[in-house]
């Protein structure tokens, strides 16, 4: 199960630098050797949407540098990690000498005809006519072939200028697209990228056929020599391959980046705002179902929105419609929902999400993140994958895992079961990643139930900090919260964790996300029906002998809502409205539900419920969504701490 982060970006860079042969060179086997491209722009345009195609594909995994000569320049001028440059390097090595290698498969037959029509002996002086649709030659052989050039009219050390200053300009290029203070339109960068390939290949190409990327060059004249070409592929038939198109490309992606800094990018730091310059901390609050996440993370978005501060919260869930967010949004907080699948395994939305608040018109200075509360394993998953690929753009805090008192009682053994064994084991991992334990509902202990709880959490985790909250009267938030705000540590721990126990453990919850549209034919206190409501729904339940994790009810209408929570079989259902008087003909209700029973009984009871119990009522779904979590399959799974 485990997946590691280098071996992810070796395949994303291999993948790439593929494509970007393929396509790019392929384009260079058509039009020497069939004459399927009448001239220069056509293949440079080629060229260019190979590369844009490329970024397109791995982007996401690797940042899509594809070319040796950039990931050197990204790590002297953009901080990348010199212990990744050796995977990178081999991995678009190989990626090329693969692409090379199926061109010469698919072209051996136009190629030995090109040979045999132009009276070209592979690995004889003249035959890199021939060998120039794998490496490259100064000056370029179809181009002096066709208007009489003699090789010694482009110099090496005229080779190497062209080469030097084209790959500076394109790696000027793409620090200025990829430096998020330009203006760059978003998702614009990998066509951008592409046409300055195109148009320094229109200029460059004549000279030196235009390499730029030592990868591009070196892996297929490798290809060229094993099949035949021999020293016309290495070293040449004027040497200076390494000087020309490996050496030159490197120390010119290096100069195009320190200009691009020196020049454009120091002068962005002054004029830019600080926010774009700092990285957006990002916190974290899993724990398990029913623990009070929603709650802390609306509580501390206020409490922080009361100092000035902005505030971003991203929500998780298996399916649309969730509670949580209506509730939230309902509160005027700036929110974004991923759905679908928890943040471990849609990584992906998650970032997405997290730069539509950081990027949006209000300016953002901390973003909450609630994971789906049967979730764990978060520190390899989601905090270590951000320390190591997004740093520069969000600062992790520790991640805090809250817990009711008494569930946490019956997981540790002190209490009566309430939750399968597999639930209970991805409470107690929960638990055992946590940088912070943090108690809520601390309101319903006395002093004594306080000292014997945190005595049994720090036998426990005895090395993992313990706090006392209470959301509901704001007891310890300040404490929290000066706590995570300003700790570095973050995902201190990465869990030994089976797999198949997770998996059950999730699979032992039925799932429901539902929205209805409720009418009355006369105007009905909806704040009565969701108290009664939740109650039917807790007493069927509770006959099934079936333990909630939670159940969540919002209902919305004119400005007006009422939401309802239920986090254990045996509490009360609490509501919370945010008007006086909620009457009305018509209102659209969300309900969420997490309990210990199938799926598909979970929804024909909580529908049975609403006709059997409430016939005035007339309840039409507008969305349905009844399941068992799938099987965890994590983007990203860090065997380490970064």
């Amino acid at each position: 199960m485990k997946s590691y982060g280098w071996l992810h970006e070796s395949l994303a860079e291999m993948a790439g630098t593929f494509i970007l042969v393929f396509f790019g060179t392929g384009v260079v086997h058509a039009a020497v050797l069939t004459e399927a491209q009448s001239g220069l722009w056509q293949v440079a345009v080629v060229w260019g949407a190979a590369v844009g195609l490329a970024i397109y594909a791995v982007a996401a995994i690797s940042g899509a540098h594809i070319n040796p000569a950039m990931t050197i320049a990204f790590a002297l001028q953009r901080g990348f990690p010199v212990k990744k440059i050796p995977h990178f390097v081999i991995s678009q090595l190989f990626g090329a000498v693969l692409a090379a290698a199926v061109l010469h498969t698919i072209f051996s037959g136009p190629l030995t005809a090109f040979e045999q029509r132009n009276g070209i002996v592979r690995g004889q002086p003249g035959s890199e006519r021939s060998a120039m649709v794998y490496g490259e030659y100064f000056p370029n052989p179809a181009v002096a072939a066709s208007i009489g050039l003699s090789p010694e009219c482009v110099s090496m050390t005229t080779a190497f200028l062209a080469e030097a200053v084209g790959t500076g300009l394109l790696a000027f290029m793409v620090f200025a697209l990829t430096d998020r203070r330009n203006q760059t339109p978003k998702g614009g960068q990998a066509v951008l990228i592409g046409l300055t390939i195109a148009v320094l290949i229109s200029v460059i190409a004549p000279i030196t056929q235009a390499c730029f990327n030592p990868a591009r060059d070196f892996g297929p004249r490798l290809v060229a020599y094993v099949a035949g070409w021999k020293s016309i592929a290495i070293p040449g038939p004027r040497g200076g391959f390494f000087m020309v198109y490996m050496l030159a490309p490197v120390c010119g992606a290096a100069a195009g980046g320190w200009l691009y800094k020196a020049l454009i990018g120091m002068g962005l730091t002054n004029q830019t705002e600080e926010k774009i310059m700092q990285p957006i901390r990002i916190l974290f609050v899993g724990g398990f179902l029913g623990a009070g996440k929603t709650t802390l993370l609306y509580q501390a978005a206020r409490h922080l929105m009361k100092s000035g501060k902005q505030v971003g919260l991203v929500t998780n869930d298996q399916a649309p419609d969730l509670v949580d967010t209506q509730v939230l949004r309902s509160q005027g907080l700036n929110v974004q929902e991923v759905a679908g699948s928890c943040f471990c395994c849609n990584f992906p939305g998650l970032l997405k999400a997290a730069e539509s608040l950081r990027d949006g018109s209000e300016k953002i200075d901390l973003l909450l993140a609630e994971p789906v509360g049967s979730c764990t394993d978060l520190s390899a998953t989601i905090i270590q994958p951000i320390k190591d690929k997004y740093n520069a753009e969000f600062s992790v805090g520790p991640l805090s895992v809250l817990i009711d008192p008494l569930r946490v009682l019956s997981v540790l053994g002190n209490g009566p079961e309430t939750l399968h064994p597999s639930a209970a084991y991805i409470y107690r991992k929960q638990l055992e990643e946590a940088d912070h334990i943090v108690v809520n509902k601390s309101d319903l202990l006395d002093d004594a139930g306080r000292t014997r709880l945190q005595t049994l959490l720090r036998n426990e985790f005895p090395k993992t900090k313990i706090t006392f909250i209470s959301c509901k009267t704001g007891f310890g938030l300040d404490d929290w919260l000066s706590d995570v705000l300003t700790e570095t540590a973050s995902g201190r721990q990465i869990l030994d964790i089976d797999y198949d126990t997770y998996a059950e453990g999730e699979a032992v919850l039925g799932w429901l996300n539902a929205r209805f549209k409720l009418s009355s034919k006369q105007a009905a206190d909806w704040a009565d029906f969701a108290l009664k409501y939740m109650e039917a729904v807790k007493q069927q339940l509770q006959s099934r002998h079936a333990q909630i994790g939670h159940i969540k009810l919002f209902l919305a209408a004119g400005g007006n809502s009422i939401s309802a929570n239920l986090t254990s079989s045996d509490g009360p259902v609490l509501l919370t409205k945010n008007a006086g008087d909620f009457t009305a003909n018509e209102t659209e209700m969300t309900f969420n539900a997490r309990v210990q029973i199938d799926p598909e009984e979970l929804q024909q009871m909580c529908v049975e419920v609403m006709t059997d119990r409430f016939p005035q009522i007339s309840a039409q779904p507008s969305r349905v969504n009844s399941l068992r979590p799938g099987r965890p399959q994590p983007t990203y799974r860090y065997a380490n701490t970064v």
